[in-house]
This record gives structure tokens, sequence and C-alpha cells, in this order.
């Protein structure tokens, strides 16, 4: 018979109880709750189901084999949401992960997530590094990435603008006198795979990439690592300008000058399906778009 609702729970749990103990004595010791209390429970699910459940013997109470059938199923279930609740709040207790690009994780995300786990300290977090164009498996919670036009995925917020800028350690600038434009394209550059960062910025100011000097010139697998050859001082490194303000305001990098690229170009975070149902990890997202909006304002979104 089907109905559009469902029996009272109090009921069903009196059910799988008497099955498991297997007297309506025992079922209301389990549920501490009086004898008569458990007979109504049953009495009430018998009427709720329109059949007969119980069977009588004297002072004897057994199920049918359609009650013996109903109090498996709602055993079963009852499982079944235990089990999900206990791996829910399993779950909940795994650190939150995030996923970043390298050179976003010292000079940006782990200050930031000390001081978020300060005021959240039941919170334990998993960050590890985020390969550009390459999936993340498992996924994680949190991903941070970069987009070079500004389009950025479906639900995810852009939080770090990516526009970059010359710069080199004052001990290379010391020793190269270098004070225009036209002296930085004299530099040894430091380039990534394919070049595009300087030949984009020479084109902005004015000049063309100069087709001789290979000897001047250094590659890098990677924005990290750039920024590492420039602290060094090997050379001049286009750099996005936001992630580099600590190295700027310590002097460990020099401004060399106010012409910059890629200023389309942003950082995003995005939240996987699996993170949006932890509780913990919308608390972070929620903490890094809140010290976005206070260090970036306005808004990088494009």
């Amino acid at each position: 018979m089907a109905q559009d609702r469902l029996p009272p729970l109090r009921a069903l749990k009196t059910l799988e109880a008497f099955q498991q103990s297997g007297s309506v004595t025992a079922t209301a010791r389990a549920l501490n709750v009086s004898h008569s209390a458990v007979s109504h429970q049953l009495k009430q699910i018998e009427d709720w189901a329109g059949i007969r459940l119980m069977r009588r013997d004297g002072r004897q109470t057994a199920l049918t084999e359609a009650g013996d059938s109903l109090a498996q199923v709602i055993n079963e279930s009852f499982g079944a949401i235990r089990h999900e609740i206990d791996r829910l709040t399993m779950r909940e207790r795994l650190p939150v992960s995030i996923a970043a690009l390298r050179f976003v994780i010292p000079n940006w995300l782990l200050p930031e997530i000390e001081t978020f786990m300060v005021g959240h300290p039941e919170v334990s977090v998993y960050v590890q590094e985020h390969i550009s164009d390459q999936p993340v498996s498992p996924e994680p919670d949190l991903l941070i990435g970069f987009s070079l036009d500004g389009q950025i995925p479906a639900g995810a917020e852009p939080i770090i603008p990516g526009a970059a800028i010359p710069v080199c350690a004052p001990s290379y600038r010391a020793r190269h006198a270098i004070g225009s434009e036209a002296d930085i394209a004299r530099a040894t550059l430091l380039h990534d795979e394919d070049m595009r960062m300087w030949r984009t910025w020479l084109a902005a100011a004015g000049m063309e990439a100069q087709n001789d000097g290979g000897e001047r010139r250094l590659f890098f697998s990677g924005s990290a690592l750039i920024c590492d050859a420039a602290l060094s001082g090997l050379g001049v490194a286009l750099c996005r300008e936001a992630l580099i303000e600590p190295y700027l305001e310590r002097g460990e990098l020099v401004r060399l000058s106010d012409i910059r690229i890629d200023h389309a170009s942003v950082y995003y975070l995005t939240l996987s399906q699996h993170g949006m149902n932890r509780r913990a990890a919308r608390a972070l997202a929620d903490w890094l778009l809140e010290r976005v909006r206070q260090r970036w304002k306005p808004s990088p979104r494009l």
C-alpha cells in the first residue's frame, strides 16, 4: 500500500529494537521506556501499515513474517543513515585540502593560513602544490589557479591581480647601473620557456626583443624559480606584482619600471563540490576571500 508519509520515527525505532531484542521487556529496557510504551509504538506502526506485524501467543509477542521483513528494512535503512553520518563526521575531521601554484604558496597563502588557524584552532589544513594545466588528484577542497586572460572557471572567485613588472635584486642593479627601460632590455633577462612575457613587455616599452646576446638569457620552468633567480642576483625578472610585495617592501627586490603587462591576468580561488559540503572548507574559503577584499581594493574581478 503506497503512502505519502512514513510512520512515526519512534515507532520505527521501536520495531527495530524489538527485532534485535526479541521481547517487549527487553525492548523497553533497551529504549529506557515503559512496557506499555513499547506495546503502544508497536501497535501504532501496525495500524499504520494496515497489516499484522506482531503475533501474540499468550504473554509472548513475536514478529510475523511481514513484521520481520519490515524490521529488517528499517534496520538496513537506519544502518545506512548511521554509516553516512559516521562518514560525514570523519570527513569533516580530515584536514581541509588546498592546492595552489607554487609561487602563491609562500608569497601569499601560508601567511594567510597561519592567521586563519589562530582563529580556527579546530581546523587542520593540508597544502599541496598545483602545477598549472595539470589536474590535482585527488581533487582538493580548494584550488588556487591562474588565468592569463581573466577567463576563470564557473563558480570561481578572482583573488589576486596578475599584472607583472620588471624587478631585480639591488646587487644586480648596482652592478649593471640599470636606470631606464633601455638598460633593462640590455640586461640578463630571466625567461620562462616561451619567452612571451619579455616580448610583451619590450613591445609595451616601445622596444623589440634582441636577436643577439643569447648568452644573457636564462630560462626557468616557472614563476617561482624566476623569482628565486632574481633574488639571487642573476638578472631581471618579470614577476606578478601583487605576489612580490613583501620582497619589494623588504628591499630584497627593486622595481625597475612602472610599465606593467598582463593586466587581465588573475589568480582565482575555486571550491570543489566536495569542499562545498564541508563546513571547515567553506570557512577557509570565506576567510581567504575576505582577506583579499581587505588587501586589494577594488576587487580584482575583471
